[in-house]
């Protein structure tokens, strides 16, 4: 096993023995803080990474970045990108990134069916403790990338900027819903309450045909959602990157300012793609700094 495999898996269980443990990454300094907490009765994650000349006395920006299906907000490849890239470029944020369920999917999907309130009191908690600018910013790939937009759609009011990256669906302004291997569904609830039409889209998407969903699925952003400025990417050897551009398209028409890269990626395969990879983690640093100067 490498020196870098063993230092990761020391530093997941320090954090598991001792939940508010600063870890070090290694040839970092920034500093990742475990916060354990009690939401809804059950005992759930999130993390904080501070930056290597954090001081007390003044604000941050809050930079939220949400993992992919199947991970965790400990570690994931844009997180640790978007790390190094804030870094570089002088970007004054702290990293939150909590840790969503990977039983209910449709919870982070939907934003609205449960991981939306999560998030929520989870910037409740930090900014009991640090000092922040009013407005998060906020990204996410895949899974990740579902919930951001969707999140700012329904908290304008919370959000500066929002990237969105590679999402296997989304929402539209107006409430149409753009799903992989199909595009357009005009009617949403309707869709997704007829439980035959699950044989129309990819396996890991089945779990939305459900009537609670269905509702989730169709809701339409607040009317001052378009003041929201947006970076979508999505690779060009993806099978999303079709839904991506339907997506870029439907802001367009709707009056918000977007802007889209296409980095030349497949969904995963970061060993094979790693400059292309890249592009994801310093298009958000770069995105948000450039929003955040605006301020």
């Amino acid at each position: 096993m490498s020196f870098h495999r063993i230092f990761v898996f020391a530093c997941f269980t320090l954090m598991i023995l001792f939940p508010d443990l600063e870890i070090q990454a290694q040839g970092e300094s920034n500093l990742q803080i475990r916060r354990v907490v009690t939401f809804e009765g059950k005992e759930r994650e999130y993390f904080i990474q501070k930056p290597h000349n954090f001081d007390s006395k003044r604000p941050y920006w809050l930079l939220v970045v949400v993992h992919g299906g199947g991970g965790n907000g400990g570690a994931f490849w844009l997180l640790d990108g978007i790390r190094v890239a804030i870094k570089e470029n002088g970007l004054d944020a702290i990293i939150v990134s909590p840790s969503f369920s990977n039983t209910d999917y449709q919870a982070s999907r939907f934003p609205a069916l449960g991981e939306g309130a999560f998030l929520k009191f989870v910037l409740g908690e930090v900014r009991s403790e640090f000092r922040f600018y009013k407005k998060i910013l906020l990204t996410g790939y895949s899974r990740g990338g579902q919930f951001t937009h969707r999140f700012a759609f329904q908290n304008p009011q919370l959000v500066k900027a929002c990237a969105p990256f590679s999402a296997g669906t989304w929402s539209t302004p107006n409430g149409k819903l753009l799903i992989e291997s199909i595009n357009e569904v005009v009617d949403p609830e309707s869709f997704l309450n007829l439980e035959e039409n699950a044989i129309m889209v990819p396996d890991r998407l089945r779990g939305m045909f459900e009537p609670w969903v269905a509702k989730a699925a169709s809701m339409h952003a607040k009317k001052s959602a378009n003041k929201i400025p947006y970076l979508v990417m999505c690779g060009t050897l993806d099978p999303r990157f079709g839904i991506a551009k339907l997506f870029v398209n439907s802001l367009e028409l709707n009056g918000f300012v977007v802007r889209s890269e296409w980095p030349q990626t497949p969904h995963g395969g970061i060993a094979k793609y790693p400059n292309e990879f890249k592009k994801y983690s310093k298009g958000a640093a770069d995105f948000f700094l450039e929003v955040t100067r605006k301020k």
